[in-house]
């Protein structure tokens, strides 16, 4: 859902014009408050608030706001303080939020207060099942669920994708910059074959059965992984499926996000002014905020998918690119070499007894971790 936060305030292209539109907004120094979550409730539930600050019209970065307090407060005026972590991310300790009760979100940010509306929990039906098809070069997962007694028709779905991968060689020594040469690994080295990575899902993903005649959900499209350009199918991939069910005006609010940051703009597209939620400033209710809160349980599935599981395709890595190269042992040849960290050596050419040279590659082809991933092992993982 981070994914509107970069194209919300942006310059808007008409299809087909080659002049540019540059959308006249009056705009804070400080940019629109973006608030992004839902209150998740039932046993055991966390939730997590993600704020931000829209950028100016010629700049992507994404303004994390960092030094807010976050609240979920009820109606009997009981409150619970998120914590920061990082990125913008607030996130409360497990909670078990009775159901039968309406809650709202307080932020505490830049000596301004705002509060959502409250909303009324919403119950998320079980997740019938999360399954993946062949498509277009890579694979599709996909989710059916439905409501036996008609009540959710309004659907939110958030995922985390966990995958582990090898790299292409297994290095059995290490560079000391102190000695200036390649030395053996020892057991109380860090494995570095072997990587685990996590990714959140950033596309606002909203379904709706209101127009039809069954609460039924199949073969929802929730992420596609190309097999091109990726690491994720190397070995085995994990997506875990979050569910929650919203109101029809949070629906229609995240339905025209999806919209505005999904598809080419135009001047006639929905703009930020126009996406306005259910959360004000209290001290200045014309100020506008970008975010709709809502309430709801949250029901979830995990599916794991193995190589061999997979139909037989290629799949294209920047591995591609990590060929075995060999430097000369000399001191100063190996000094130059690994020194930087862009190579690192991976076994010793001996010939009659003596090391002559080490072969190397790229570090990303050696250390897994070096791609962004952790060689801990998560606690779910089989």
């Amino acid at each position: 859902m981070k994914k509107f936060i970069i194209f919300l305030i942006t310059v808007i292209l008409i299809s087909g014009c080659k002049e540019k539109f540059y959308a006249d907004l009056p705009s804070p120094a400080t940019g629109y408050l973006i608030v992004e979550g839902i209150i998740n409730v039932g046993q055991q539930a966390s939730t997590m608030i993600n704020l931000a600050r829209t950028s100016p019209l010629d700049s992507r970065e994404i303004r994390y706001e960092e030094n807010a307090r976050v609240f979920i407060e009820d109606q009997q005026n009981n409150k619970y303080e998120l914590q920061y972590t990082d990125s913008g991310r607030y996130i409360s300790v497990p909670l078990n939020l009775p159901v039968n009760q309406q809650y709202r979100l307080h932020v505490v940010s830049a000596n301004k207060e705002y509060f959502s509306a409250f909303s009324e929990t919403r119950i998320s039906p079980e997740i019938d099942s999360v399954f993946w098809v062949p498509k277009d070069g890579g694979i599709e997962i996909q989710l059916s669920t439905h409501d036996n007694q008609e009540k959710s028709r309004y659907y939110y779905w958030s995922f985390i994708e966990t995958w582990e991968y090898d790299v292409p060689y297994y290095t059995v020594l290490k560079y000391d910059p102190a000695l200036e040469k390649v030395v053996q690994r020892s057991p109380a080295d860090p494995l570095i074959y072997s990587c685990w990575q996590t990714q959140l899902s950033s596309a606002i993903l909203v379904g709706s059965t209101a127009k039809l005649s069954q609460d039924l959900v199949f073969g929802k499209p929730i992420a596609f992984i190309s097999a091109s350009n990726t690491n994720k199918l190397i070995k085995k991939y994990s997506i875990i499926v979050n569910q929650s069910v919203l109101t029809k005006d949070s629906y229609e609010y995240l339905e025209r996000m999806r919209r505005n940051t999904e598809q080419t703009g135009s001047i006639f597209d929905a703009q930020p002014s126009q996406l306005r939620g259910n959360i004000t400033c209290s001290s200045d209710s014309s100020e506008t905020v970008v975010g709709f809160i809502t309430t709801s349980s949250i029901t979830e599935k995990r599916i794991f998918i193995s190589r061999s599981e997979l139909p037989p395709m290629h799949i294209k890595t920047f591995y591609e690119s990590c060929y075995l190269e060999q430097v000369t042992n000399n001191q100063d040849s190996i000094k130059e070499r690994f020194e930087t960290g862009s190579y690192l050596p991976i076994d010793t050419l001996v010939n009659f007894g003596v090391t002559y040279a080490v072969t190397y590659s790229y570090n990303f082809c050696v250390d897994c971790r070096k791609l962004g991933g952790t060689n801990t092992k998560p606690s779910f993982w089989p």
